[in-house]
C-alpha cells in the first residue's frame, strides 16, 4: 500500500514515514559543480535508467533514484559523489567507505566516485542488484 505525503506528493511504502518536504532541482545540485562531477551524476542517471522505469526525485541533502522505493542515494559534492544503496550481503570494494547491516537480508553501503572511471561495469552492476533488490521489496 503507497502512502502519499498531502504536503509535498511524495509517495512512501510506509504510512507517514519521515522525510522533508523540501526539493531543490537537479540542477541546483550540479551548480558550481566541476565537469566530472556533473559527468558522474549523468553516467549515473542514464545506466540506472536502463534498467526500468526510475523516478528521480531531487531533496534538500540528495539526489533520489527510486522504482517503489529508493534504491540508490546521491550526494553531489564539490570534489566526489557520494551513493547510498543496499546490497543482500557486505560487499568489500575500495569505493566503498561503510557498510552497515540493517537487517537479516540488507547491508547498507555508503561509497564515494571522483572519476568517470570509477562509473564501472562492477559498480553498475551492483547498483541495478540494489534495483532488483528494492524493487521486490
Amino acid at each position: 500500500m503507497v502512502w502519499i505525503c498531502n504536503k509535498c506528493g511524495r509517495e512512501f511504502r510506509n504510512k507517514n514515514q519521515w522525510h522533508s518536504c523540501y526539493t531543490v532541482g537537479i540542477e541546483d545540485h550540479l551548480a558550481k559543480r566541476p565537469d566530472e562531477i556533473r559527468e558522474i551524476f549523468h553516467a549515473l542517471l542514464d545506466r540506472c535508467a536502463e534498467f526500468g522505469e526510475i523516478e528521480v526525485i531531487p531533496v534538500k541533502s540528495s539526489i533520489q533514484f527510486r522504482s517503489g522505493a529508493v534504491f540508490l542515494s546521491l550526494k553531489i559534492k564539490k570534489d566526489k559523489v557520494e551513493l547510498e544503496f543496499q546490497l543482500p550481503e557486505e560487499w568489500n570494494d575500495p569505493r566503498i567507505l561503510k557498510s552497515v547491516k540493517i537487517s537479516g537480508k540488507r547491508v547498507f553501503h555508503a561509497a564515494v566516485i571522483k572519476e568517470i572511471s570509477e562509473v564501472d561495469e562492477v559498480l553498475l552492476g551492483r547498483i541495478k542488484e540494489s534495483y532488483g533488490l528494492i524493487a521486490r521489496g
